[in-house]
């Protein structure tokens, strides 16, 4: 007999209706790529697409610290007013070697973001 999960799934709200997710990804030099993971940082961004509002932020193979500075710096902005600037406090603010790999990745959400809004408004046409 098969294991049984079950998964409770919270009701839709106004604002889970109103968001997409963004994802951006960028390689880690190889010397700091570990053996057993992923040798890939992920910057994902919860976007209320209606207001352009960052209301939520993931990430993945970034050590603690380096994650509550991703979130404090992109959560509340909004994502139309570009990457450059919180590219550049992460920069300033994150001292690491895989510093380079995390704002590639918070650049690549960003333009995810934008394609999604090009391809809205072709599909309008």
């Amino acid at each position: 007999m098969g294991k049984v999960t079950s998964v409770l799934m919270a009701a839709p709200t106004e604002e889970v209706a109103t968001t997409v997710v963004f994802v951006g990804h960028a390689r880690l030099p190889q010397s700091l790529a570990p053996r057993d993971a992923s040798p890939v940082v992920t910057v994902e961004l919860e976007v209320n697409v209606a207001s352009g509002q960052v209301v939520a932020v993931g990430t993945k193979a970034i050590p603690g610290l380096g994650v509550r500075l991703v979130q404090s710096v992109l959560t509340g902005r909004n994502i139309n007013d570009g990457a450059a600037e919180p590219a550049d406090e992460v920069r300033r603010r994150y001292v690491c070697p895989t510093q380079k790999a995390v704002c590639t990745a918070i650049v690549n959400a960003y333009e995810a973001y934008h394609r999604y809004r090009q391809n809205l408004t072709i599909a309008t046409f």
